[in-house]
C-alpha cells in the first residue's frame, strides 16, 4: 500500500503552461512557414511556364532551321508553328502542359518574324505567356538569330 501511494504521489508530466508555450511556438513557426512555402510554390509555377515556353521556342527554332514550312497561326499576328505541328513533325515530344491545370494550354504557338538581318521568335502559351522572346523568358539577349554574320555565337543557331 505504501508503495502504491508513493507511485501516485510521484506523477510526472507537463504542466498546462508548458503545453501552451509549445503550442504558441508551433503557431509562430507555422505563421512564418506557410506564406514562405506559398511563395515558393508560386515561383515554381512561373518557372514551369517559362520552361514550357523556352522548350516550345527552341523547338520552333530547330524546325525553322531545318526548313520546315511556317503556317499562318489563327489568333496571332503572324506565321509560325503551333505546338501541335511541332509534336506531329517530331520537334517536340509532347505539347506543353499548363502546370496550374495539368492540361494543355488553350493556345500554344511560336510566331517567326524573319527580317533581312535577323529571325525573331515570339512564343505564346495561353493567357500565361504572350508574345515573349527568349530574352524575355530567360533574361538574356539571345532571342534572335543574326544572319548577317557567318559565325556561331554562344550556342545560337545562326542561319546563312
Amino acid at each position: 500500500m505504501k508503495k502504491l501511494r508513493e507511485l501516485l504521489k510521484n506523477e510526472k508530466g507537463f504542466t498546462l503552461v508548458e503545453l501552451l508555450a509549445v503550442i504558441v511556438i508551433l503557431g509562430i513557426i507555422a505563421a512564418i512557414a506557410v506564406p514562405a512555402i506559398g511563395g515558393i510554390i508560386g515561383d515554381t509555377k512561373e518557372d514551369a511556364h517559362n520552361a514550357n515556353a523556352l522548350s516550345l521556342l527552341e523547338s520552333a527554332r530547330l524546325a525553322y532551321a531545318s526548313g520546315e514550312d511556317v503556317a499562318t497561326i489563327t489568333g496571332s499576328d503572324g506565321s509560325g508553328y503551333t505546338a501541335e505541328k511541332l509534336v506531329n513533325k517530331g520537334y517536340l515530344d509532347v505539347a506543353p502542359q499548363n502546370p496550374e491545370t495539368n492540361s494543355d494550354y488553350s493556345s500554344a504557338y511560336v510566331v517567326v518574324v524573319d527580317s533581312v538581318d535577323k529571325v525573331e521568335y515570339k512564343v505564346t502559351l495561353g493567357s500565361d505567356i504572350s508574345n515573349k522572346t527568349k530574352a524575355d523568358l530567360s533574361g538574356s539577349n539571345t532571342d534572335t538569330d543574326d544572319t548577317s554574320s557567318g559565325s556561331q555565337e554562344s550556342g545560337e543557331i545562326v542561319q546563312n
